[in-house]
């Protein structure tokens, strides 16, 4: 055997081991691609869960958006507070997914919430007068597509009432 032919088999193994690692590297970036999804859907869920305790805690904030008549100070405060966090919440879901870290169907699930929050008129007055000019530009378009297209709903305020019928 030549020094040439040993060098061809060099070659050979060289070329192997480089694809072995291609493969390798190409899996590992999947499971972290995995992990990364994973870990966005946990904090969406924990948010969310953080969202319902907190008007567990405080029903006030949740009855607020329907209450007939003016809102005292505080209950304008803590609604104003707890919409400020919660659409800071549906905007850092909307960047994850157009990072593609979350995919469409998980965003819209959760994107949706936004129009039972923002859709009775005391809460779109909040996003109309002060609320939208906390968010990225491109995010509060997304919103103003999405409220200009829906029914207003009645979720808060049958809320009240659903043990009524």
């Amino acid at each position: 055997m030549s020094i040439q032919d040993l060098g061809s088999i060099g070659e050979l193994i060289a070329a192997v081991a480089v694809l072995i690692t291609l493969v390798y590297l190409s899996v590992q970036v999947r499971q972290g691609n995995l992990l990364a999804k994973s870990q966005a859907r946990q904090r969406m869920v924990e948010h969310a869960q953080s969202e319902l305790f907190a008007q567990i805690n405080d029903p006030s904030i949740t009855y607020a958006v329907v209450k007939d008549g003016p809102l005292t100070e505080e209950e304008q405060a803590k609604l104003s507070l707890f919409l400020t966090a919660f659409m800071r919440q549906r905007e850092w879901e909307w960047f994850q997914y157009q990072d593609g870290v979350i995919d469409r169907e998980v965003y819209q699930a959760y994107h949706e919430v936004i129009g039972i929050f923002l859709s009775p008129q005391r809460t779109r007055k909040w996003w109309n007068s002060i609320g939208r000019f906390a968010f990225n530009q491109s995010f509060v378009e997304d919103v103003d597509t999405m409220l200009a297209e829906i029914q207003p709903s009645s979720y808060l305020s049958d809320m009240r009432t659903w043990d009524d019928a």
